[in-house]
């Protein structure tokens, strides 16, 4: 077996102790996550969206992968584990037929998700869960409760992602005038809401 790195271990430990709480505590976490994504989210334009810090990924990019892992690593595993299915093995997504979309596209897309998983979580059974396992490329096997907590761990890994995008310098800033999701038009006054005022004399 392939050691794990300290991130991974962590976050493994996370998943497991979150794993010991009720399915009623679960259930909660995963209304949560919903709407912290969805406020991390909101008044986000197509220029913001697009925006490339570096090497780094765009917020674009983010929900891309978002979107992809929440249905193929999290709310089809949780339907495969729930019928005593097997889950299909993990597989690498692609996102290409997604590039056309818009931000609000990709917003929705991705809360239609998050909700599938509140409303699959809150509909499994108090008693016991089914034993099965999915098999996560870095974490191992997950049975039902941890593949419950590893979707809050990724998702919120995801948001403090976009979180520190917004946070760069150059993130483009939208005027209080502008709607979030208006076309972005060039500032004249460098960034400024109004022009400079002329010195005195």
């Amino acid at each position: 077996m392939v050691p794990r790195d300290e991130r991974t271990q962590q976050a493994l430990t996370y998943v497991r102790h979150q794993a010991t709480k009720s399915l009623a505590d679960l259930r909660v976490l995963v209304e949560r996550t919903a709407a912290d994504c969805g406020r991390c989210l909101g008044g986000i334009s197509e220029k913001q969206a697009r925006f490339q810090p570096g090497n780094e990924w765009s917020i674009n990019e983010v929900l891309d992968h978002l979107i992809d892992a929440t249905a193929r690593q999290v709310t089809e595993r949780i339907r495969d584990l729930a019928v005593r299915r097997p889950p299909r093995p993990f597989t690498a997504g692609d996102s290409s037929g997604r590039a056309m979309q818009t931000i609000e596209e990709r917003r929705q897309e991705l809360a239609r998700l998050l909700d599938d998983a509140v409303v699959l979580v809150s509909a499994l059974p108090a008693g016991d869960l089914p034993a099965g396992t999915w098999e996560h490329p870095f974490l191992g096997p997950l049975n039902l409760k941890e593949l419950i907590a590893y979707h809050r761990l990724h998702v919120m890994d995801h948001v403090q992602q976009i979180e520190k995008i917004k946070a760069e310098p150059d993130y483009p800033r939208v005027r209080a005038t502008q709607f979030p999701d208006e076309p972005d038009h060039p500032d004249p006054h460098g960034g400024r809401l109004h022009p400079p005022a002329p010195r005195p004399g």
